[in-house]
């Protein structure tokens, strides 16, 4: 007897339709799994055979083979154990479907425990995008999952808590005592935006830092802060998701598939939040980057669409920091291995903070707190950021210390909101400009776009090539700084790049500018 339905297999965060195959034939006792299964699916034929009798149901005393098609991708994870168990009770036509339900167009995911109930499991979203591509019609996994693979529009879900409530439905034909209904992710984002948020009206002072964090912001330029500890450059870091521009649908599901894939489930009140990540300064290449063994995304595919924030950014391992250099060029991360080969999308915000020496006063304004650092000391603290990934950071700022008399009265500090207008309107501003070109955002430009929408006149040649020389920019820096003149021309509203924005995006290279240490 033979019977045939359709799980899915996740590569990447991409989800991949699987044909399940079951024959059963007398003879020996055994089941058989072919298709490159993996030790997880290996192990699933003694949770099918427990999960079916203690469910109710006779297991077959025959030789069981399944195959797993197509045979040349590797298949992972338990999600396979309710298609496996499904396949059987239907090859043995101990469970005879509706003729309402098309099994071809049902898909099949869940992990089984051994009383035959059902565990949630990862990658449920990728999985309903396959699904969908597809033109799948059903999806029948896991109830824990069902808001998930809800989000997908154009496909009926239905959740389940034991698989005897699943071989009801396929005799049956419709839902009994369960009510489903669709997310609206409107209302979410409603909720999402009556909540309160941190707000950079909480940063007294540092007017300074606020318009560097509105210039890299608006043309989503990498950002570093260097300041004496206790300046607040954490605090300001908390607060810049909130004045990027908040997730269009089709991120909120890049960013939901992402996180499904890695196990961290779904979050409805923050589905329209940027991602916000802070990884310790501990973390190994493989958990910035991803990878392993079975790979999963790292921290910068985490923070896709959003902002990684890495604070003491001179406490990283240098390895570690190398690595970043080809994902903030690419906007994505290969993992290569023997067998397999997957991408993670990586495009975010870097914003990262350091002191500016190893006791963290140099060059500082804080009463009773001199630099106690020998010049050769300072040097080999900042040689730890290495030069061609400063060369990736657009925007470098001085985060001064502020006095009590600041923090105590100042009553004008720039809000979120204000910060966050200012922004949008340069933003337009640059969907305008780039609407043929296929970007979005000024640090997006390469060298050919660069010469089009970065043109100077003489005063402002003129000073970018006396910058220049005196600084002795690389020649990746300088494109870095014609992009930030674009974006603060933008901010003020003005077509062509003037004198007074080169003049700033210079100010906003504040290592390069601290080279000759006394």
């Amino acid at each position: 007897m033979y019977a045939k339905l359709h799980g899915a297999s996740i590569t990447g965060i991409s989800g991949n339709i699987t044909d399940i195959e079951v024959d059963i034939a007398n003879g020996l006792p055994q089941i058989q799994i072919v298709g490159l299964p993996d030790s997880a699916i290996r192990e699933a034929k003694e949770r099918v055979r427990a999960a079916i009798k203690n469910s109710g149901f006779p297991f077959p005393n025959k030789r069981i083979t399944i195959n797993l098609a197509p045979a040349d991708i590797k298949k992972e994870g338990a999600g396979y154990d309710l298609p496996l168990a499904v396949g059987i009770l239907l090859a043995e036509q101990l469970v005879v479907p509706s003729i309402t339900l098309n099994i071809e167009k049902i898909l099949f995911i869940g992990e089984l425990s051994l009383d035959g109930s059902l565990q949630p499991i990862q990658g449920t979203l990728a999985s309903a995008i396959a699904a969908k591509k597809n033109q799948f019609q059903t999806m029948i996994l896991p109830q824990q999952n069902m808001k998930e693979a809800m989000l997908i529009d154009g496909i009926n879900v239905f959740g389940f808590s034991h698989l005897k409530e699943i071989v009801q439905f396929l005799q049956d034909g419709s839902m009994t005592e369960m009510e489903l209904s669709a997310i609206n992710h409107k209302n979410i984002r409603e909720q999402i935006d009556a909540g309160n948020i941190d707000d950079f009206a909480d940063i007294m002072g540092q007017q300074q830092v606020k318009r560097a964090i509105t210039v890299a912001v608006a043309g989503m330029h990498n950002l570093l802060m260097i300041g004496p500890p206790g300046s607040g450059k954490s605090m300001i870091a908390k607060r810049i998701p909130h004045i990027l521009p908040r997730l269009e649908w089709d991120e909120v599901i890049q960013v939901a598939n992402i996180y499904s894939v890695a196990g961290y489930g779904l979050q409805l009140n923050q589905l329209y939040q940027r991602p916000f990540r802070q990884p310790h300064h501990s973390i190994t290449t493989t958990g910035l980057i991803g990878g392993g063994a079975s790979p999963k995304p790292g921290e910068i595919s985490l923070a896709h669409r959003g902002v990684l924030f890495l604070d003491e950014l001179t406490e990283y391992p240098k390895t570690v920091l190398e690595s970043l250099r080809q994902p903030l060029e690419d906007g994505k991360v290969n993992i290569n291995r023997v067998k397999t080969s997957v991408e993670y999308p990586a495009d975010f915000l870097l914003v990262a903070a350091m002191n500016p020496c190893s006791c963290g006063y140099y060059g500082s304004n804080v009463p009773n707190h001199s630099c106690q650092c020998a010049a050769w000391e300072i040097q080999r603290y900042r040689s730890k950021i290495s030069g061609p990934l400063l060369d990736r950071i657009d925007v470098q700022v001085e985060v001064p210390w502020v006095n009590i008399e600041t923090l105590r009265n100042d009553q004008k500090s720039q809000t979120t909101k204000e910060m966050e207008e200012i922004i949008s309107k340069a933003i337009q501003i640059q969907q305008e400009r780039f609407k043929e070109e296929g970007i979005m955002f000024n640090s997006e430009m390469n060298s050919k776009q660069v010469k089009k929408y970065c043109k100077l006149d003489s005063d402002s040649e003129q000073v970018l090539i006396q910058s220049f020389n005196l600084l002795g920019f690389s020649g990746r820096s300088l494109d870095k700084i014609l992009k930030v003149s674009r974006t603060i021309a933008d901010i003020n509203g003005s077509d062509t790049i003037r004198p007074l924005h080169i003049a700033e995006a210079i100010n906003y290279r504040a290592i390069d500018k601290k080279q000759d240490i006394n």
